[in-house]
């Protein structure tokens, strides 16, 4: 009935493809590292800068 073995690969690249569109055209991602859509290894991999949590930052 379900598929346990289910790759999820496939929708984490898809978001991590989202989530690179949307810093491209402009857009914060620190909230996606701050509810851990992303790493901080991929915040990095996506800006080219390393992850420094804000004093405000949502927790």
């Amino acid at each position: 009935m379900f598929d346990f073995n289910f790759d999820w690969s496939k929708s984490m690249n898809a978001m991590k493809s989202l989530i690179k569109q949307s810093y491209s055209l402009g857009a914060s991602i620190d909230g996606f590292v701050h509810t851990g859509a992303i790493d901080t290894d991929a915040y990095k991999e996506i800006t080219g800068d390393k992850y420094e949590a804000s004093e405000s930052g949502t927790k």
